[in-house]
């Protein structure tokens, strides 16, 4: 049986302390005793630390019942921040967003620009800027199409950042983790994190963006399947019947032929509760004739939730968000077990 130390253990009690003022935003002691059930002398303890540390700010004095008035203490969301970088097609050009988000998840600034070329420092100004008027900047997350593993990226629609010097790149330069999300991965993990995970536990997304080929994701447990080499969602490759280049996004019928090839072979292998479909060529109509021929095709055996949305911003963003938050939980030293 596994056994915590000392310092791990008052590590273990400060996440939980973390946790709690995080939801809570503010709190006196007595309500983070009663909340995380650690002693007041425990919690006492570990607010003069944050303090100290500026992870935690004093607050106002408010009433206790009739007796001494209690100080609140207050989260302090800017204690940790990371730089989060995504793009995706628009009009047939490649937009690219950079938010910068505190350890609430609160977006402190945002710009975005249009970009013809992707090379290794294209965003260097834009993290560059960043690091001179923010501190504590605590990791950078890139959302983009294609694949990688272990800092090399192997496969991928900007051919200028292929390989291991990219994400090196930016963590040399700024000292900071790097991560990398393939852009459909951190996009069904967004829409995942938005259903009701008691009830929905396995999601399938699928992305057509028209003049690249479609992409993957799939969101098991609240964990992304990557498979091996990351390479898992790489859906282009399937020799599907019409492919995606050659399908006439015009032609409702032959949408329905191509979507509903894919569907099969995700409801057969992975049986998700929901498959959510993004492209702007998606219609109601289609939406219609796809149930309808996935019913016929599967013989009423197994049907998935179909959904589709017109632009995946929204799921991707948020994706994006969840995982840069993760990250910078990572940063909040949890305990490590022996």
């Amino acid at each position: 049986m596994l056994k915590a130390n000392r310092a791990q253990m008052k590590e273990i009690n400060k996440n939980i302390l973390r946790q709690v003022l995080k939801e809570r935003r503010k709190a006196t002691k007595p309500e983070l005793s009663a909340l995380t059930k650690l002693s007041v002398v425990t919690v006492n303890s570990l607010i003069s630390e944050m303090i100290s540390s500026n992870e935690v700010i004093e607050g106002d004095e408010v009433p206790s019942n009739g007796g001494r008035p209690s100080k609140q203490y207050v989260y302090n969301g800017n204690y940790r921040k990371a730089i989060i970088i995504y793009g995706h097609q628009n009009n047939n050009q490649n937009l690219f967003h950079m938010l910068i988000i505190n350890s609430l998840g609160e977006c402190i600034e945002r710009k975005k620009g249009y970009y013809e070329n992707i090379v290794i420092d294209s965003f260097d100004m834009w993290i560059e800027t960043a690091f001179k008027t923010y501190e504590n900047i605590c990791s950078i997350v890139f959302g983009l199409p294609g694949a990688e593993e272990n800092g090399v990226i192997y496969v991928h629609d900007y051919s200028g950042i292929v390989g291991d010097k990219f994400l090196a790149y930016y963590q040399v330069k700024y000292h900071v983790p790097v991560l990398y999300e393939n852009d459909i991965n951190a996009t069904v993990y967004g829409f995942y994190a938005r259903q009701n995970t008691k009830t929905v536990q396995t999601v399938v997304g699928l992305y057509y963006p028209r003049i690249y080929g479609p992409g993957a994701g799939a969101v098991i447990k609240g964990e992304i399947y990557k498979g091996c080499k990351n390479f898992a969602g790489e859906v282009n490759w399937i020799p599907l019947k019409p492919s995606w280049n050659e399908v006439n996004y015009d032609n409702p019928e032959e949408i329905v032929l191509m979507l509903s090839h894919i569907a099969i072979v995700y409801s057969c292998v992975l049986a998700p509760e929901r498959i959510v479909f993004y492209g702007d060529f998606l219609t109601d109509k289609i939406l219609e004739k796809l149930i309808t021929r996935l019913q016929e095709l599967l013989k009423g055996n197994f049907l998935p939730y179909i959904q589709f949305e017109k632009n995946l911003i929204k799921d991707f963003e948020w994706g994006m968000i969840q995982i840069a938050l993760g990250e910078l939980k990572r940063k909040e030293g949890i305990a490590e077990w022996y």
